[in-house]
């Protein structure tokens, strides 16, 4: 998902990784803290403010009643997040975790209520708008894909796309299970097929293997 200054492509909405949409929020990072994150570390949604990626990737997780956790995208370089606990100042069942060390620029949650602030950069607020409204439209995509295709389509496209953005995300298989909502046995059936025609190798929290990025492909177009 790469940025126009405001045009999000169509494409875009398929994507996993969320990724340079929010370029134009360099131009003010004056006005934010830098803050560290370590690999692995897990923070709940917060009320604090809203963070620019600078360096890293997040996964943004939800917990259902039953508190099972979801996965439900991957944030990278120069996008936001926590951008809906910071404006409405919501304290949910939503957690982070940063899955390489992490550098964020963290916005103060006043800095959205501020007029000057509105008036001086009325194309931050506008990318920030346009941000959440594609965001909605993505999860909407997303729900309605939950139950299409066959398991192993659905892991060889995640596959591909980690692959291709070449994000440096790493999964073990319960993340995958928890990301596409598919039982972890059958997230593990749908791998060991693709190990099996030699199309990927280990895929695990510490190594991420493609042998065949072709054959890979021709499985998530299935």
């Amino acid at each position: 998902m790469r940025e126009d200054r405001y045009n999000f492509s169509e494409s875009s909405k398929e994507n996993f990784l969320i990724e340079g949409m929010n370029s134009c929020w360099s131009e003010v990072t004056h006005l934010a803290s830098l803050q560290s994150f370590s690999k692995g570390q897990v923070v709940d949604q917060a009320d604090d403010g809203m963070y620019l990626m600078k360096e890293g990737c997040i996964s943004y997780s939800v917990y259902l009643r039953g508190g099972e956790r979801r996965i439900l995208y991957f944030v990278g370089r120069n996008s936001l997040f926590n951008e809906a606990g910071s404006m409405i100042k919501l304290k949910g069942r939503v957690s982070f975790e940063f899955l390489a060390d992490t550098q964020v620029y963290v916005f103060p949650q006043n800095l959205f209520m501020d007029v000057d602030f509105v008036r001086t950069y009325p194309e931050l607020s506008i990318n920030l708008s346009q941000y959440i409204i594609f965001k909605r439209t993505y999860l909407s995509h997303f729900v309605a894909n939950l139950f299409s295709n066959k398991p192993v389509t659905r892991v060889a496209e995640l596959l591909l796309q980690l692959y291709e953005n070449n994000s440096g995300i790493y999964l073990s298989h319960l993340d995958i299970s928890n990301f596409l909502g598919i039982h972890l046995m059958t997230i593990s059936r749908a791998l060991a097929e693709l190990r099996k025609e030699h199309i990927i190798g280990k895929i695990t929290k510490n190594k991420f293997e493609v042998f065949s990025p072709e054959r890979l492909a021709e499985y998530a177009d299935c």
